[in-house]
């Protein structure tokens, strides 16, 4: 790699020649903040944008009635674990990854998924020093599909539909490690998990207004949009411009302005840890001041 695509970790922003590579790898219509937070997370997690080893995908979605590009920071599943393994590493703790299991339709576990049909939920377990740390993927919530033409419905795509298991134990996986790792991983997610996000209906142009695209992910509840919403505001979260730079902090998402814009698994992950979560906004909110302090100070000169 070319010493100009080396990150280093005291630059603020990408030279003009990591802006390019970055452009020619597919980062389009990103703002200056979703760059700043792309890399910050490069930077924090150790991982390289330039060999794709973590990446920003913008996404078209409809936010109050409004169409909008939403920028998401992503890694691979191998990306992940080798992040848990350097903090590990690096804190001296056991880090192991037992088995993935699978859920039948009964409710019955197997180490193995040698049926046809999708198992229904898959569980992955992280062992992280003395503490085990557990999640649970299920089929339905992040099965990624395409729109078929011929049926006029939405069926799962090509590696969902030849390799469910796998893909639905990555993000059992993803989800444990998360949780185990919450102060490395927090704001980042995986192209399996996100699956679901491309899950809209794709229909001719003639029924769009009869037929609007509705995405299928969940949102988040009201008790977790309180919650998350009355932690920001308790550590200083005073305006929507600084709300939207700690949601893209926490999330990698641009424009939400409130936790109940959110997906039910972001809000999830997001509870996961109440003090991980205020020390993540604390920060995100020191970031913010930092960054808005030559604004401030120029407003305050002219009114003076």
């Amino acid at each position: 790699m070319s010493s100009d695509l080396v990150l280093t970790k005291d630059q603020n922003n990408f030279t003009e020649q990591q802006m390019a590579a970055l452009q020619a790898l597919g980062v389009e219509n990103a703002g200056q903040g979703d760059l700043m937070l792309f890399l910050n997370q490069a930077q924090r997690t150790g991982l390289d944008p330039f060999s794709k080893q973590i990446y920003m995908i913008g996404r078209r979605t409809k936010v109050n009635d409004q169409w909008v590009t939403k920028q998401t920071i992503q890694v691979g599943i191998d990306g992940f674990r080798l992040i848990a393994r350097r903090a590990a590493d690096a804190s001296h703790e056991r880090y192991s990854a037992p088995d993935i299991l699978w859920c039948d339709p009964k409710g019955g576990w197997h180490d193995a998924w040698i049926w046809d049909q999708p198992p229904v939920a898959a569980k992955a377990t992280i062992v992280r020093g003395e503490g085990q740390f557990s999640a649970v993927a299920l089929y339905r919530e992040y099965v990624g599909t395409r729109f078929d033409k011929t049926t006029g419905k939405q069926v799962p795509n090509s590696m969902w539909s030849s390799k469910p298991a796998l893909m639905l134990g990555k993000c059992a996986e993803a989800l444990a490690l998360r949780k185990a790792f919450p102060m490395e991983l927090s704001g980042l997610y995986t192209a399996d998990e996100m699956s679901q996000a491309d899950n809209m209906q794709t229909v001719p142009a003639t029924v769009v207004e009869d037929q609007p695209v509705q995405p299928t992910q969940q949102m988040a509840s009201k008790a977790q949009a309180d919650a998350i919403n009355g932690l920001l505001h308790e550590c200083g979260v005073d305006s929507v411009d600084m709300a939207q730079y700690v949601f893209h902090a926490h999330t990698g998402l641009s424009g939400i302005t409130s936790a109940s814009q959110l997906s039910r698994i972001d809000a999830e992950n997001l509870t996961a840890s109440k003090d991980v979560l205020k020390q993540r906004t604390l920060q995100a909110i020191e970031e913010y001041r930092k960054q808005h302090q030559p604004e401030e100070a120029a407003d305050e000169k002219k009114e003076a």
